[in-house]
């Protein structure tokens, strides 16, 4: 095959290299089990990706709370007890060449009613009226759910690293709770972590040095950004 740009290795600032400049974009399989944990299902599809010659794989929305579940058949990484499916899932991908992220996410409010006991979000803002049958009212986060939420992201991604995953991605798009934080729709606190575009990134930054304080430097650690959010007062490019 003629080498042109998109077939040339791409090294990452940390060290790291991917094969080729070719990806694969996170899409959610739902494939957990009902109890989201992984599958053999998942091993199986990455297994198959793997073998397309990308460069990288993103997988798509795995949570970092059991207890806020974007949609049913989320995979769920708190704690280790699926390490080794974990890791027959990061090898699918990596014994053929493939670096595989896993897209670390909470929903925030962005959550289907029914599915968990409560949704929080950076502010108690509800959705407009021809959502509100599909989305509860969240109530506002504390600084105690805020700090648990920074150090699952960081558990989260140090579980991913053991697995043998090839790095993570901060799912900070598609209205999920990162970008509730930095859109000031959601986010209209008037403490450190919200108001001004400084503390509407706090959040974020925060997630981002305790995924670095637990997986150390040379991990690749990314984030999925929209540049807007579209909404009456939202994120805007500017910001992004």
């Amino acid at each position: 095959m003629k080498a042109t740009l998109l077939n040339l290795p791409l090294r990452l600032p940390h060290g790291a290299a991917l094969r080729n400049r070719l990806a694969k974009s996170a899409m959610s399989e739902a494939l957990g089990t009902y109890d989201n944990r992984p599958t053999p299902e998942l091993v199986r599809l990455y297994r198959r990706w793997g073998a397309s010659g990308l460069g990288l794989i993103l997988t798509g929305n795995v949570m970092i709370d059991r207890r806020a579940l974007g949609e049913p058949g989320n995979v769920v990484i708190e704690d280790e007890t699926d390490l080794a499916m974990l890791s027959q899932w990061a090898q699918a991908a990596t014994a053929q060449g493939a670096a595989i992220w896993v897209q670390l996410n909470h929903p925030g409010k962005q959550s289907p009613k029914g599915l968990n006991a409560h949704t929080l979000a950076p502010s108690a803002v509800p959705f407009r009226e021809d959502m509100a049958a599909f989305f509860e009212t969240p109530r506002e986060a504390s600084t105690t759910d805020i700090q648990d939420i920074i150090e699952r992201f960081g558990r989260s991604a140090a579980i991913c690293k053991k697995a043998g995953f090839s790095g993570v991605q901060i799912h900070g798009a598609h209205g999920y709770l990162v970008s509730q934080f930095l859109s000031p729709h959601h986010n209209r606190r008037s403490d450190e972590w919200g108001g001004t575009p400084e503390n509407r990134r706090r959040f974020v930054l925060a997630v981002y040095a305790e995924i670095r304080r637990q997986v150390g430097t040379d991990f690749p650690v990314g984030i999925k950004l929209n540049s807007a959010d579209f909404q009456h007062g939202g994120f805007t490019e500017e910001e992004s």
